[in-house]
């Protein structure tokens, strides 16, 4: 998706502060809000984001946004 379809993100969501001992192969930041995690990665164009969730509920906040699915494992 594009990078600034990201912004509706950040009011959710709160990075994870890292070890700089633990290392991110594709540049990827950790975020988290209750319930869900998420992983970005992303350059100044695109961006990919997966979510893992305790429970699909938590997931319904997203779908307003309208952000495209390709895969749900639930």
């Amino acid at each position: 998706m594009p990078t600034a379809c990201l912004d509706v993100l950040w009011d959710k969501l709160r990075p994870v502060p890292l070890s700089p001992f633990l290392p991110t192969y594709q540049g990827e930041k950790f975020y988290v809000a209750p319930g869900l995690l998420a992983t970005v990665s992303r350059d100044e164009h695109e961006a990919t984001v997966s979510f893992g969730a305790l429970h699909r509920g938590t997931l319904t906040s997203l779908l307003e946004h309208e952000f495209p699915w390709f895969r749900f494992d639930g």
